[in-house]
């Protein structure tokens, strides 16, 4: 045998080596199609859970989605679908935590309800809690929130329940400013980025604005505002309204003054490139959990994050989120795993 073949082939046996202890250390996981009562609905998701030496319990993990008819898997952006909620989960399993993501109302195989009010979602998530904490490779000391954008207020909400009990939330891309003056600021930079004319920018902006006034002052009669279903910004009102009764919190409602009674450890998370919620989101959620004392917080600013948790080393823009192929920021993925394996030893 000459020198080169030998060396090929203890090469070969030092990469089957490490794959074994690659798969050693990587634990077995079982997924489980559940269904469970949310409040006066059916949901239906996925449960992730790893088997570990010994007996023990796993810390576990519920994922609360973003807003819109959002399934277990993810987020459908036209023609692209984001499968951000299974691989976040996969990846978190893979670390040998237990991880629960379920269909909202009416997505996926989910009972189709529609909510009354947005504490129907708070109480959704609340009762999916319950559900994971109950499993038995669970560790019911040790459960997590992971709530990604409208995800991250029903998780704040819950958190700041007093009866509820967390080892740790995570709000990524979380807002941190009433849900009006986030919609208005994307219709307005998509105005832009089409290079509207001044005078139909402002006409769009204005209609906007009277429909959210309208919404703030509970009003049910929207006969006199004229939509077409054929144009974007118009459809976008026609959905505000039909939710009007849902979102009418989140325009009312500061965030800022509900992340103020969050008692456990929190993980705010915000990619830079992020064009629905920002950088200063996430930096108005630090300032008032500083002020409210909070003794356990940290911020992370991801460089190459957007809204949907993926990596984009290109130009921030609206016409990147029809790129399904993407992965999750492993920045992130890093981040979030190290923080809960500390939080929950």
């Amino acid at each position: 045998m000459n020198r080169i073949t030998k060396v090929s082939c203890v090469l070969i046996v030092l990469t089957c080596l490490v794959w074994s202890v690659a798969a050693q250390s990587k634990p077995a996981v079982q997924a489980q199609e559940v269904k469970f009562d949310g409040h006066d609905v059916k949901l239906a998701g996925t449960l992730l859970i790893p088997k570990l030496d010994g007996g023990k319990r796993a810390p576990g993990v519920l994922i609360v989605p973003d807003s819109g008819v959002t399934s277990r898997d993810g987020i459908r952006i036209g023609e692209a679908v984001h499968t951000v909620y299974r691989d976040l989960a996969e990846h978190l399993a893979g670390k040998g935590m237990a991880v629960l993501r379920y269909d909202k109302r009416c997505a996926g195989t989910s009972e189709c309800k529609p909510a009354v009010t947005f504490d129907d979602y708070v109480d959704d998530a609340r009762k999916a809690i319950e559900f994971l904490k109950a499993q038995p490779g669970v560790d019911p000391a040790k459960v997590f929130l992971f709530g990604h954008g409208e995800g991250g207020y029903i998780s704040s909400s819950l958190a700041a329940a007093e009866e509820a009990k967390f080892a740790g939330v995570i709000l990524a891309a979380s807002p941190g400013r009433h849900l009006h003056k986030i919609i208005r600021k994307m219709v307005e930079r998509r105005l832009t980025e089409e290079a509207k004319k001044p005078e139909e920018k402002d006409a769009t902006l204005a209609k906007l604005d009277r429909v959210i006034r309208m919404i703030q002052a509970g009003q049910q009669d929207y006969s006199n505002i004229s939509l077409n279903d054929n144009d974007y910004y118009d459809s976008l009102l026609a959905d505000l309204i039909k939710q009007r009764n849902v979102i009418v919190a989140l325009f009312i409602n500061d965030p800022l003054q509900i992340v103020n009674n969050i008692q456990a450890p929190t993980l705010i998370v915000q990619g830079k490139k992020d064009l629905q919620v920002t950088v200063q989101d996430a930096e108005f959620l630090e300032e008032a959990m500083k002020r409210a004392s909070h003794k356990d917080s940290t911020l992370l600013l991801l460089d190459d994050s957007d809204h949907l948790l993926k990596t984009n080393k290109g130009p921030a823009s609206t016409a990147s989120l029809s790129d399904a192929s993407r992965p999750l920021d492993a920045a992130l993925l890093t981040a979030v795993t190290d923080w809960i394996l500390k939080k929950a030893k």
